[in-house]
């Protein structure tokens, strides 16, 4: 797995996920309202990924004023993540990935742990295809909300957003 790479021209897997609100999330219609980050991350209440969340809850306006709407994606159920979602107050849905089936069609689960989610962000574009994509090298690691904004206004700067 790398750490880098941004991926444009790549259709981004279609999926239909259970939301935290007791809705499904079919990327294919979201991502055609607006431009889409999907975090994928390992869990709920872990240090990292609480940590992670958070910076883009507390962030959350930054991608608003690029029209770009969130998901967080990861393997617990969705009563763990209305749990998670209430706790720390998220503006945006935590989508349940039980089999990491979406996770393996993007590319993020790591052999270094045994199959599991490795923390990684996409950004999609309107249109369904892939943007940008990162797969964290480790699993004490994510992006920032500040990294993500920058990224964001590259693509806006180039006419990709």
């Amino acid at each position: 797995m790398e750490g880098i790479g941004t991926v444009i021209g790549k259709k981004a897997p279609d999926f239909t996920l259970k939301d935290h609100h007791g809705g499904t999330v079919t990327l294919s219609q979201v991502s055609a309202v607006a431009p889409t980050i999907l975090a994928f991350y390992p869990g709920d209440f872990t240090p990292v990924c609480t940590k992670q969340m958070c910076n883009y809850r507390d962030n959350f306006e930054n991608f608003i004023k690029f029209g770009v709407q969130v998901f967080g994606i990861s393997h617990n159920d969705t009563e763990k993540h209305v749990e998670f979602a209430e706790k720390y107050d998220f503006p945006f849905l935590l989508l349940s990935d039980p089999d990491h089936l979406v996770a393996k069609s993007y590319g993020c689960t790591s052999l270094l742990m045994f199959g599991q989610v490795s923390r990684a962000v996409f950004i999609i574009n309107t249109k369904g295809y892939i943007l940008y994509r990162y797969v964290e090298p480790t699993i004490l690691t994510h992006r920032n909300a500040g990294e993500l904004v920058k990224i964001l206004e590259d693509l806006k700067k180039n006419n990709l957003l």
